[in-house]
């Protein structure tokens, strides 16, 4: 919990500051909001094959630590801050060149014109981000993530203000229109970054690892095995967001209402989500810890420990997603409008199909990040890429389409494919830590 609930605060920092700049955006128009929404979303998917590797960082330093070397932790972390230089660099140069691709997908010229103004500020955010992914990992290897917390949390407020400052002028700043939010995010994402590189010098907690002693060199060793276990990770990042994508491409062929209650389901199910991912993340640096600490046993415990706190938090969200789908949908929509009928209609029923299935969406984003502390990166992929997209998207295609149950068919594919790489991961799991 020490660690889980400062990481699950800090994610939904992140997700609460991505829905401040749509509400300042969409005061500009909906031309505008859609650019923005576009761009960031893949702007996201680059980020999120980054992310997936650096973030092996926490399972090599936690090991390390577990093991007594302070030596092996610093080695781990700033072979990570090399490693998101050199993925961070082309990340940067990509996100300036998006719009001329984006623009080849037959989008709405005025679209693309917004969208590469927002990228071209936004893209500058790519490089810190991941470096502070570096240090997010570090300082939850040593159990001590509150400081995360307050950092990104206190970010809301400094993201809020400057993309109001940014957008509309206000507040003594510029007003830049599109390319403020894309400035206000990029420069949030700094600030970030140079809170937690001035806490990780001055605290007395991290001051003896002496991470920014001396210049940085590649350690050939650590370096390689940042990219042996953290490819698989990226590769199941990408399996998982690219099985959402195309579900939504799916439901957008069905119409534009099933399309827009998938959207409102999905922006609730990542609320969810998020906590189960804290859940692992913790798992995971307790796994690391006590397999650099030879200790089966207590890779044992905290492994079944994630899984049974992630079942208690996804049993509560699946929960309010059961009792209360009418009450969460009008969060997004005004459901007494008459227009919006169709939408509320459709999304209190993908609520009901979606509380079935997020235990299991839940129970294997831990399974994934235990086995992660173990090292154990390629059979899981191996497993995220038949049950995600075997069982979840052409299981949902099939159920949807040729078979006929349209979007509540495609919904059940989803839910089908998660379910079995839950179970799957689980087994695994529970195979790999037991004890003789």
């Amino acid at each position: 919990m020490r660690i889980s609930g400062p990481l699950a605060a800090a994610y939904l920092a992140e997700i609460a500051m991505g829905i401040t700049d749509m509400l300042f955006v969409g005061r500009l128009g909906s031309v505008e909001l859609a650019a923005v929404g576009l761009a960031s979303g893949v702007l996201f998917e680059i980020l999120i094959v980054a992310v997936g590797l650096v973030s092996i960082v926490a399972v090599l330093a936690a090991e390390a630590r577990g093991a007594g070397s302070p030596e092996g932790v610093r080695r781990a972390v700033r072979q990570g801050f090399l490693v998101a230089l050199l993925l961070g660099v082309p990340g940067t140069i990509i996100g300036w060149n998006l719009a001329p691709v984006l623009a080849t997908t037959g989008q709405d010229p005025q679209v693309i014109a917004f969208a590469d103004s927002y990228l071209q500020a936004a893209a500058w955010s790519i490089i810190p981000y991941l470096l502070f992914v570096v240090l997010r990992s570090f300082v939850a290897a040593l159990s001590r993530a509150g400081s995360i917390m307050v950092v990104t949390v206190t970010a809301i407020g400094v993201n809020a203000l400057l993309t109001y400052g940014l957008v509309f002028g206000k507040l003594a700043m510029p007003a830049l229109g599109v390319a403020g939010a894309g400035w206000a995010t990029t420069i949030t994402i700094w600030l970030m970054l140079a809170a937690l590189v001035i806490h990780t010098v001055t605290s007395r907690h991290f001051r003896h690892f002496h991470l920014y002693a001396a210049g940085l060199r590649v350690d050939p060793t650590v370096f390689k095995e940042i990219f042996r276990l953290g490819a698989p990770v990226a590769g199941i990042s990408l399996l998982e967001s690219g099985m959402f994508v195309a579900v939504s491409i799916f439901m957008g062929v069905l119409g534009a209402s099933w399309l827009a209650a998938n959207q409102i389901m999905f922006n609730v199910l990542a609320v969810g989500f998020v906590i189960a991912l804290a859940v692992g993340e913790a798992s995971g640096v307790r796994v690391a810890h006590s397999v650099g600490a030879d200790a089966p046993r207590g890779v044992r415990t905290a492994a079944m420990t994630g899984l049974g706190l992630g079942t208690v938090c996804m049993l509560m969200s699946a929960s309010v997603l059961w009792l209360f789908p009418q009450q969460i949908v009008s969060v997004f929509l005004d459901v007494g409008d008459a227009g919006n009928t169709d939408v509320v209609a459709h999304a209190v029923v993908l609520a009901g199909i979606a509380a079935v299935f997020q235990l299991f969406d839940g129970l294997q984003a831990v399974a994934s990040r235990a086995l992660r502390g173990m090292k154990d990166t390629l059979v899981p992929m191996w497993i995220a890429s038949i049950g995600y997209w075997l069982f979840g998207v052409a299981g949902g295609w099939a159920l949807c389409f040729p078979l006929g149950y349209a979007a509540v068919g495609l919904w059940w594919g989803l839910a089908l494919g998660l379910t079995i790489t839950a179970v799957a991961l689980v087994w695994r799991l529970m195979a790999r830590t037991r004890i003789d």
